[in-house]
C-alpha cells in the first residue's frame, strides 16, 4: 500500500470517529460574546473569560497592575518587615507554622486569619470607590469573581460566608450594601451558604475613616449583633470589602464568637497598608 493511500485511510477513519464535543462552558462562552462581551470596567479594553459564561470585565492587564499582599500576617494581612519584628506563631489549625506580626503574636485580635485578595492601592482602589459611592455594582461582580478565585486556591472554606452589615439608615442613604453584593457572587462560585441576615449593625457609628485607629475601637463598641434566636455555625467567614485598621473586624468577629463561633476568618477584598508598615 502507497504512502498516499495509507494516509487516505487514516484521515478517513478520523472522520468516522466522533469528534469530542465542545465543553459546555465555551459553547455558553461563544453564546455570551456575541450578546455581551466581557469588556474592562477599568480600560475599556476587551474583559476575559476566565472560566465565567459572562466572562469577567476586566482585562488581563489591569488585573496584573492590582497589587496583592504579599509577605502578610496570617492573622491580620498586615506587611512583615524586618523593623517589625517578624515572628513565626503558634502551630495552626493545619498543624503548620503561621507567619505572624509582632502585634498579633503580642496581642491576637478577635479574628483567626485574613484573606485579602489585593492592596488597597490604584487601581483597586478605583475599583471599590466606584461599587461603593456611586452605584458600580459591575465592580461587584469583577471583585466576587476574583475573591472567589483566590479563596479556592487557599483555604478549606468554611460553614457559612457572612457580609460585613451595613446600619439600616446607611442601608437607606446608600441603597444597597457593597459587601453583600460581592459576597453574593462570591458565595455562588464556591456553592457555599451565604446568611446576610445573621450578623447585624445594631448601632449606628460613625465613619470609621475619619477617625484616628484609637477612636475607631471605641467608635466600634456594641456596634454589631447576631440576630435574635440564631447561632452562627463553628466556623465563619466573614467578608468585607477594604480593611484598615482591622478593628471593625475584630469587633464583629468578637460579636460572632459570644454567640457561638469557634474560628471567623477574614475575607477582605482590600487590605490598606499604613504608609509606617510599608517601610
Amino acid at each position: 500500500m502507497g504512502h498516499a493511500s495509507l494516509a487516505g485511510m487514516f484521515d478517513s477513519k478520523g472522520k468516522s470517529v466522533n469528534p469530542r464535543p465542545p465543553h459546555w462552558l465555551t459553547i455558553a462562552q461563544n453564546m455570551t460574546s456575541l450578546l455581551a462581551p466581557p469588556i474592562c470596567a477599568l480600560c475599556g479594553g476587551p474583559g476575559q473569560r476566565a472560566g465565567e459564561i459572562w466572562g469577567i470585565d476586566l482585562c488581563t492587564h489591569c488585573e496584573a497592575a492590582c497589587p496583592h499582599p504579599l509577605h502578610a500576617c496570617q492573622r491580620c494581612a498586615e506587611p512583615i518587615v524586618p523593623a517589625a519584628g517578624a515572628t513565626v506563631g503558634p502551630p495552626t489549625a493545619a498543624g503548620t507554622d503561621a507567619l505572624l506580626c509582632g502585634r498579633c503574636c503580642a496581642t491576637p485580635p478577635g479574628f483567626d486569619a485574613t484573606f485579602a485578595l489585593f492592596r488597597y492601592e490604584d487601581p483597586v482602589d478605583e475599583m471599590i470607590t466606584a461599587l461603593k459611592f456611586q452605584g458600580e455594582l459591575g465592580f461587584a461582580r469583577v471583585l466576587g469573581t476574583l475573591l472567589a478565585k483566590f479563596i479556592r486556591n487557599r483555604s478549606v472554606l468554611p460553614d457559612v460566608l457572612i457580609p460585613m452589615p451595613l446600619h439600616l439608615t446607611r442601608l437607606r442613604e446608600r441603597g444597597f450594601n457593597q459587601t453583600a453584593a460581592i459576597a453574593a457572587h462570591a458565595a455562588r462560585r464556591l456553592q457555599m451558604k451565604l446568611d446576610a441576615r445573621l450578623l447585624l449593625r445594631a448601632r449606628a457609628t460613625l465613619p470609621q475613616s475619619g477617625l484616628s485607629a484609637m477612636n475607631r475601637a471605641a467608635n466600634l463598641q456594641g456596634a454589631f449583633a447576631v440576630a435574635t434566636g440564631r447561632r452562627p455555625p463553628a466556623r465563619v467567614a466573614l467578608l468585607d470589602d477594604v480593611m484598615t485598621t482591622g478593628h471593625t473586624a475584630a469587633a464583629a468577629a468578637m460579636t460572632l464568637k459570644a454567640a457561638g463561633a469557634q474560628h471567623v476568618e477574614i475575607w477582605a477584598c482590600a487590605r490598606a497598608w499604613l504608609d509606617a508598615a510599608k517601610g
